[in-house]
């Protein structure tokens, strides 16, 4: 899957090109399909100057925001389960009367970490794959 940063759309698969406005993904590409870093002007394997218009980039703060989003519901969760771990063990010193509650809000927590793992998944995937191509992109261009 790639988010296309122009017309901000995502297309499945491992598209060379974005389906709904054409343009490449941070890459130029000439008529044989010969990758370019984004600042080329002509193909360095075809000498073709028919190249490809890439998406726009992602700024750098925006890059740097979304790592901190993507970073922040991971850090909220353990730092959580690790307050209640502690609050578990003071209640199993002091009263062990709140047993129940206890569980069931260390059931609530698990159910959170099985959400965190597996329904995020894709938009991680998707994130790193949007940093590591501008990364890439960055070291072409020199």
């Amino acid at each position: 899957m790639r988010f296309c940063n122009q017309c901000h759309r995502i297309t499945a698969g491992e598209p060379l090109f974005c389906n709904f406005c054409g343009r490449t993904y941070d890459l130029k590409l000439c008529p044989s399909r010969h990758p370019n870093p984004r600042n080329a002007e002509i193909c360095s394997e075809c000498g073709s100057r028919e190249l490809s218009t890439p998406h726009r980039r992602v700024p750098l703060w925006l890059a740097s925001l979304l790592v901190v989003l993507s970073r922040l519901p991971g850090v909220l969760l353990f730092a959580v389960t690790v307050l209640f771990a502690i609050a578990f063990v003071q209640m199993l010193v002091t009263d062990q009367r709140l047993m129940f509650q206890f569980m069931l809000v260390a059931l609530m927590l698990g159910f959170l970490w099985l959400l965190y793992m597996h329904l995020p998944a894709f938009l991680r995937q998707l994130l790193h794959r949007l940093f590591r191509r501008s990364n890439r992109d960055d070291h072409h261009g020199h």
